[in-house]
């Protein structure tokens, strides 16, 4: 398999000393600064829409000066933006409104929607005689630990499908990439619940899926609170390099996926040709989440109320939260109109010219 190199080493805290940024020189000295966190421990080039704009100079042309890093999960970017030790991070939305369900005043907010999609699904090797989740019952699932974020999911999926979650499956603990899909090709488990992009690694390593989903979006731009108060204007611009990010992304993955390989190093191990073959497939898989580049009836980075009340009534149900806070208190839709008046012509132009 594609082998992943760490970010940052150590614990997550250290995390924050070591942040790359490629915008260098007296002209990027004088734009205004700003850390950016994703939430995952190794980066991967389905991450494009958060790192691009740094080598291709999206950032830099949208006004701003944006260092990006990675913190080991949604929770722990979460407190570094809340902290003020990054400015933005990129993570679950179940996070979030827990986080704020424990502590209303937390001074973070999410102000762009970027997976629309729900990167926790379920899936069974496309020649099983699993074709409903209905038909799950009696059966072994397959998650990466018992404290999987994608627990709730999956119980939910399967209470909707007139099962038990408690009694009528059991789950065990396999890990993620080779090790899932060995417990998968063994017959240890007969049914993954991971998430999209190891969903989509596992089926580069020979084994066709079939898919079953929930609607709901899942992950969110947060921005501390104090900071989108006083740098308005740069918190905009580096949503802009975020949607330049997210379509330089879907109409040049190779280019892509080159870029995280100057980055964050190549694979090592197997071909280059099969290396870029596995992180296309992942990279495309993982971006049918987002706002496709040419749907322009989607404003970039939309929400409503109405997501979050449903995610939070998701997770009352769930019982991961007691009662539903303001839906009102998690989310800002201020700077989505003018993050929507940029001109991305330019950036399709050079995608497809890459």
């Amino acid at each position: 398999m594609v082998t992943r190199r760490e970010v940052f080493a150590g614990s997550m805290m250290a995390g924050i000393l070591g942040g790359l940024s490629r915008s260098r020189g007296a002209a990027a000295q004088a734009l205004p600064k700003l850390r950016l966190w994703g939430a995952s421990a190794t980066v991967e080039a389905y991450h494009g829409f958060l790192f691009l704009g740094i080598p291709l100079g999206f950032y830099r042309d949208m006004g701003v000066d944006v260092e990006f890093g990675t913190a080991a999960g949604s929770a722990a970017t979460l407190q570094l933006v809340a902290a003020g030790q990054a400015q933005l991070g990129y993570v679950g939305m179940e996070v979030l409104a827990l986080a704020k369900a424990r502590n209303p005043s937390l001074p973070v907010t999410a102000v762009y929607l970027q997976d629309r999609g729900n990167i926790y699904e379920v899936v069974v090797p496309k020649n099983s005689n699993i074709r409903r989740l209905a038909d799950l019952k009696g059966q072994t699932l397959g998650v990466a630990n018992l404290a999987s974020g994608a627990i709730p999911s999956l119980r939910a999926m399967l209470a909707d499908a007139g099962l038990n979650p408690q009694s009528d499956v059991s789950l065990l603990p396999v890990g993620n990439g080779a090790a899932a899909a060995t417990a998968l090709r063994s017959g240890r488990v007969q049914a993954l619940s991971l998430f999209r992009a190891q969903h989509a690694l596992i089926e580069t390593l020979g084994i066709e899926l079939r898919y079953f989903q929930r609607d709901q979006p899942s992950a969110v731009i947060i921005a501390n609170t104090a900071f989108l108060r006083q740098n308005r204007a740069a918190v905009i611009g580096t949503l802009r390099g975020i949607v330049a990010g997210s379509i330089f992304a879907q109409l040049a993955t190779d280019a892509t996926i080159r870029e995280h390989w100057k980055m964050f190093g190549a694979p090592s191990g197997i071909s280059e040709q099969e290396a870029l073959g596995r992180a296309r497939h992942v990279l495309t898989r993982s971006a049918e989440l987002w706002r496709r580049w040419d749907d322009a009836a989607t404003p970039w980075g939309s929400m409503s109320k109405d997501m979050w009340d449903q995610l939070q009534n998701f997770m009352v149900q769930q019982q991961l939260m007691e009662r539903v806070i303001d839906s009102n208190s998690l989310f800002t839709t201020e700077l989505i109109a003018e993050v929507n008046q940029m001109e991305t012509a330019a950036i399709e132009r050079r995608a497809r010219g890459a």
